[in-house]
């Protein structure tokens, strides 16, 4: 049982013992850790002692080049048990004479600091300096163990936790009788509870017992019985007055969503949202006409209840992925109740917390494209791409740019609500304003991006150390604040767009900055490519040449599944609040590297930084 559900004398036993416990153990660590101290300093400073007087004593013997008198010393050491090991250096490093006389000269070490002892690999380990008139003639080494001070330890630890278990015992015993003290005042005010609540008699009343806390609570208890009558009195007519806020929130609700539908249903796309069961919670009427089916017939109900044709085709099975927080893009489901085939596309709906409550599809269809293309091959290839690109497009009207006008409607109405509290009148103020900001960024990355797809600019020479210059002199301040180091050499000349490839740049270097939490370093590498690399890439021209950009940064970096992920338009691996941004730069990268016939992708591990290549012709 857990102890907030235990009784409440189980609780104050638990509370005693635990506390003695906690403090008893705390005494005899500290008690045991101050020995052990004390015991290391000791075994050291007998040990440094020992090693005085031993290469004292061999001093003579290595001034006369005596091995045998040297062992003779050092065989000296059996009176002490716990010396180990020990051996005498000539001046030159050499080993002298060794103890005990029988182990391989292996295992000593190489002489290393003078005059020091130190503990190792639990052992205290020694090397002291053999002096004669200021002469120094030699190196003692010396290594005893640490059994004495183990074995005290343990003896220690067993009268410690002798008298903590005593102590607990006697603690046990004091607290079972005083307890009840504290205890059965409690208990009497929860029988009376009880009665009050079974009977729903509010005239019983709690017998005080003190003037203590206890006793003040049950005269808060015994008041608060007085007060419920009176409370239910304004209580309902709390209730009339709520009924009537619910009923107009409800019609300003109203108005929202009818004009939200009234946008959907003018789409030619099929548009619907499922709940986390997959069941129908919207469709627009397009996607009514499709199914030829009544409002009635599908609100509410589960997928398979309706359309049970749809297990078989795969969109089951991507409705379930979404539902896991998975943005998937079907670019060409063939329909099990008509011979159409769609562009379809299954958006996660996520809450503020990133928790996934349903799915949005949008399906669009693209049969003629599709016949356009079998009779006229890859004339068509653009029109395709400019299609999905109005879908996202589309996402964003259903999601992305709702999300801020909803947050400025909910603020403003709060807003309304406390006029008179100016603390909160100022918070809802930011939060509309940030609202209102973040709007204004998506609106204006989408116009960027649309202008990204329409090319219609001249391709020039563009010198690239000039756009990274150039881009050095805009980001001077974020440079200098964030301490940015930016490594490159001299960069090539290629045939571009000189906006675009700054953009490209800019929006690389800004994710390099933006998502690191350390002072950003950015190296840049460029080469040529060879013609099997060319070859390799099924986009290129192997007639052209081609030179290869490398973008590396020390950043926070992302699991190695979303490389291509992150190259969609408004995909987001961070949420809002760790990291800003509207999602755009990456696609927007992308659509430029395209523009100019190239190969643009990421590597990266999770905080392990970041690669971006860019692939362009020369």
């Amino acid at each position: 049982m857990k102890l907030k559900d235990a009784p409440i004398q189980r609780k104050l036993m638990s509370v005693i013992l635990l506390t003695c416990f906690v403090v008893l153990t705390l005494m005899g660590s500290a008690y045991i850790l101050l020995e052990y101290i004390s015991y290391k300093k000791v075994v050291k400073s007998n040990v440094s002692t020992l090693g005085t007087v031993i290469a004292s004593n061999s001093s003579a013997s290595l001034a006369f080049d005596s091995p045998a008198d040297a062992n003779e010393i050092l065989n000296a050491l059996r009176a002490e048990k716990h010396i180990v090991l020990a051996c005498l250096y000539d001046k030159s490093g050499k080993l002298f004479a060794k103890y005990p006389s029988d182990t391989s000269s292996s295992v000593f070490p190489q002489v290393q600091q003078k005059n020091k002892y130190w503990f190792e690999d639990g052992y205290l380990i020694g090397f002291q300096p053999v002096v004669q008139k200021n002469t120094e003639l030699g190196i003692l080494f010396i290594k005893s163990d640490l059994e004495d001070m183990h074995a005290q330890l343990r003896h220690y630890m067993i009268i410690g936790i002798l008298l903590i278990a005593g102590s607990l015992i006697v603690a046990f015993s004091l607290s079972k009788l005083l307890q009840k003290s504290i205890t059965d005042p409690i208990l009497s005010l929860e029988q009376t509870a009880k009665i009050i609540s079974q009977q729903n008699d509010y005239s019983v009343r709690a017998v005080k017992s003190g003037k203590d806390e206890l006793g003040a609570l049950t005269d808060a208890f015994n008041q608060m019985l007085t007060q419920i009558d009176t409370q239910n009195v304004e209580i309902k007519s709390f209730n009339q007055n709520l009924e009537l806020k619910v009923k107009e929130r409800t019609y300003e609700l109203q108005e929202q969503k009818d004009f939200i539908e009234t946008i959907i249903n003018s789409s030619v796309d099929l548009i619907t949202v499922f709940d986390k069961d997959l069941k129908f919670i919207m469709l627009n009427k397009n996607s009514y006409e499709y199914y030829n089916i009544k409002r009635e017939d599908i609100l509410g109900k589960y997928i398979l209840e309706v359309l049970p044709q749809k297990k078989e085709t795969g969109m089951f099975d991507d409705l379930k992925r979404a539902l896991k927080g998975e943005y998937i893009h079907n670019t060409n489901y063939k329909s099990a109740i008509s011979p159409r085939s769609f562009d379809n596309y299954y958006i996660p709906l996520k809450d503020v917390n990133e928790k996934v409550y349903g799915v949005l599809t949008i399906g669009h269809d693209i049969t003629n494209i599709i016949e356009a293309n079998e009779k006229l091959g890859s004339l068509n290839s653009e029109l395709v791409k400019s299609n999905r690109d109005l879908e996202q497009f589309a996402y964003i009207a259903s999601h992305d740019l709702q999300e801020p006008l909803r947050k400025i409607q909910t603020f403003t109405h709060l807003l309304g609500d406390n006029y008179g509290d100016e603390v909160k009148f100022k918070n809802y103020h930011n939060k509309i304003n940030q609202a209102a900001s973040r709007m204004q960024n998506l609106i204006q990355d989408v116009l960027n991006f649309s202008r990204i797809t329409k090319v219609e600019e001249a391709f020039t020479e563009v010198d690239l150390n000039k756009i990274l210059e150039h881009l050095k002199t805009d980001f001077e301040l974020l440079l200098q604040e964030k301490q940015v180091v930016i490594h490159h050499p001299i960069l090539p000349k290629i045939m571009g767009i000189p906006l675009q490839l700054t953009q490209l740049f800019s929006n690389i270097i800004s994710n390099s900055i933006k998502y690191n939490e350390q002072k950003p370093v950015i190296d840049i590498a460029v080469r040529h490519l060879s013609k099997n690399e060319i070859k390799s890439y099924p986009s290129l021209n192997s007639n052209l040449t081609y030179f290869q950009l490398e973008f590396k940064d020390n950043g926070i970096g992302f699991e190695p599944q979303f490389s291509e992920k992150i190259f969609n338009i408004f995909q987001r691996l961070h949420g809002r609040q760790t990291y800003s941004g509207t999602g755009i730069g990456l696609a927007l990268c992308k659509k430029i590297v395209e523009n100019h016939h190239g190969v643009i992708f990421a590597q990266s591990e999770l905080n392990k930084g970041s690669i971006f290549t860019v692939i362009l012709p020369g």
